[in-house]
């Protein structure tokens, strides 16, 4: 009785072994093809390794070790130095013939071999590839699409062979003829939009580089331009545009693409930060990583044992370095590198990831093909507007006297030469006040630089209350003297200006440690006006407002001499 029972357990985990085995070993289902307008094949698909490179598709098929079903929506199997056979079926359930298409979605594979066979015909062959030359029936696209009809009710079973330097990666969906159009509307609409986008970024700081001769906004436009290759190689649109005849040279662009974006990259973190100035042992790291890309690419050109080590250096290390350098740097208040370290941030990390992912370490998700443009998008949006805001902020700066904010004298030059030419085409009168801080040298010497300082900053205040209509203009001249533009102001208007600003000079007394002295504050002012005459120049101005300055010292200080110009 115990016996019969032990045979009877026996038997069933023998049946229940031998049904999983044979379930296991089964093929999967065909997908059903039916209403829908777009399918994946998690749960459809088979694979089979052959690191021979020289199987048949019918020696494929018959080949007793295919492993599945897989799933997953995207499977990611890293880098692969075999042949990678794919097998699924197909089942047309509409109640009508269908076209559909086999869309296979990394674009930067290097072969594709795509057998379709129908009940009872023949394997018919495509080729295509990002290194390989379309077949006639592969439909052109960004993307690899193979056409497949099926009548109601047909099924068809797929068998593709794959290889790829690049990660053998395997986004694969089923679309009917209705969702290739929108998919290329789509792609079409955004990719559009994305290189028109880059086309502006190149336009402006190529331009601005050139006029301003600014290093860095064409080190900027080089970043972007070896981004936006990166970016339309991944997309496959290089590859889509390139004569079949070119084809081979695709890796070899690809590497370059590459190399390129980390060193324009490095250069232009470098200028934006100044690591020369302000950090020099942190601008030689940056360097090494700068010229390491280009190790990286002779590396590749040329196999070498040392290529894994340098491609996590360079595509690891490299990126997160140089975010916590930027973080660092924003963290310390540099003006701008909040921009710059967003942008930064933005780009690396999906550099980090897609290594990780070509590696097979990390996998593939859905969405994963948009990553780089929009990466792309957002670096260089962010990355223009840190530099844009840089550069200003310098544009402003070399106008600007650091420390009472007034214009300075470059900032003068300019101004002078531009209000002189309007008042020139309208006949109006244009006049300047030229002031000094009376005993300003004794005022240091008596309270120490700091007052000497502030004193100047006070004035300044002062001197920016009367200059507050369009045109006009407030000047640190040089050390304590000051100068005003006022342009449509005639002698007389421009007289009672300078009293008015004596005036208010003179009525603040400046305080040492919060005792009141008996020291008080004046200063002379020098008014010249004329109506500008073709013949004259803006310089002969300045000097009469000199004179007058001159003349207002030697008769005694604190009071205004208007100047022997032609009075307007």
């Amino acid at each position: 009785m115990w016996i019969t029972a032990r045979r009877f357990i026996f038997l069933q985990l023998f049946f229940l072994v031998l049904s999983f085995n044979t379930a296991h070993a089964a093929s999967p289902p065909p997908l059903i093809l039916k209403d829908k307008s777009s399918y994946d094949l998690s749960g459809h698909l088979e694979k089979l390794i052959d690191p021979t490179h020289k199987l048949s598709v019918e020696q494929a098929a018959g080949h007793s070790d295919w492993s599945g079903p897989l799933h997953g929506r995207v499977l990611n199997f890293g880098l692969m130095k075999d042949s990678l056979w794919l097998r699924f079926s197909l089942e047309n359930r509409d109640d009508r013939p269908r076209k559909f298409f086999v869309s296979f979605e990394y674009p930067v594979i290097n072969a594709i071999t795509f057998y379709s066979k129908k009940h009872g015909g023949d394997f018919q062959e495509d080729r295509t590839g990002s290194i390989v030359p379309a077949s006639e029936r592969v439909v052109p696209d960004r993307h690899f699409l193979f056409p497949l009809s099926l009548e109601s009710g047909e099924t068809a079973a797929v068998y593709m062979r794959l290889r790829s330097s690049s990660g053998m990666t395997i986004p694969i969906r089923i679309l009917s003829e209705q969702a290739v159009t929108q998919k290329a509307i789509r792609d079409y609409t955004i990719y559009g939009a994305l290189f028109g986008f880059l086309a502006l970024i190149l336009v402006y700081f190529i331009t601005a580089g050139s006029l301003i001769r600014q290093g860095i906004s064409l080190w900027l436009a080089l970043y972007s331009t070896f981004f936006g290759l990166h970016t339309a190689m991944r997309a496959g649109f290089i590859r889509l545009y390139m004569p079949d005849e070119f084809l081979a040279f695709i890796p070899l662009l690809q590497v370059l693409f590459i190399g390129g974006l980390f060193f324009t990259g490095a250069k232009f973190f470098r200028l934006f930060l100044s690591l020369k100035e302000h950090a020099k042992v942190l601008d030689k790291i940056m360097a090494g990583f700068q010229y390491l890309s280009l190790l990286f690419v002779a590396l590749v050109l040329l196999p070498n044992p040392l290529l894994t080590f340098v491609s996590l250096v360079l595509f690891v290390i490299n990126p997160f370095f140089s975010i916590c350098l930027a973080f660092y740097f924003w963290h310390k208040g540099i003006a701008n590198s909040g921009y710059f370290a967003m942008g930064w941030f933005t780009a690396h990390a999906v550099s980090v990831y897609d290594f990780f992912r070509i590696n097979g370490i990390i996998s593939y998700p859905f969405y994963n093909e948009w990553l780089i443009p929009l990466s792309l998008f957002f670096t260089l949006a962010f990355l223009s507007i840190a530099l844009i805001k840089q550069n200003a902020a310098y544009h402003v700066m070399a106008g600007t006297d650091p420390l009472t904010g007034l214009a300075n004298r470059r900032r003068f030059d300019e101004i002078l030469h531009t209000e002189w030419n309007r008042c020139l085409r309208y006949g109006r009168p244009l006049s300047l006040i030229l002031a000094d801080v009376d005993r300003f040298k004794k005022y240091n010497d008596t309270f120490g630089h700091r007052a000497g300082d502030a004193l100047l900053c006070r004035i300044a205040e002062i001197l920016k209350n009367y200059t507050r209509r369009p045109g006009e203009l407030a000047v640190r001249y040089g050390g304590e003297e000051f100068i005003l533009i006022l342009p449509n102001i005639d002698s007389e208007h421009a007289f009672h200006v300078a009293e008015a600003i004596r005036e208010s000079v003179a009525a603040f007394s400046q305080e040492e440690n919060g005792q009141q002295t008996n020291w008080h504050v004046t200063i002379s002012m020098g008014v010249s006006t004329a109506i500008p005459q073709k013949e004259e120049n803006p310089e002969k101005l300045v000097l009469e407002a000199d004179k007058a300055l001159y003349e207002a010292k030697h008769a005694g200080r604190n009071r205004t001499i208007v100047g022997s110009t032609p009075k307007a």
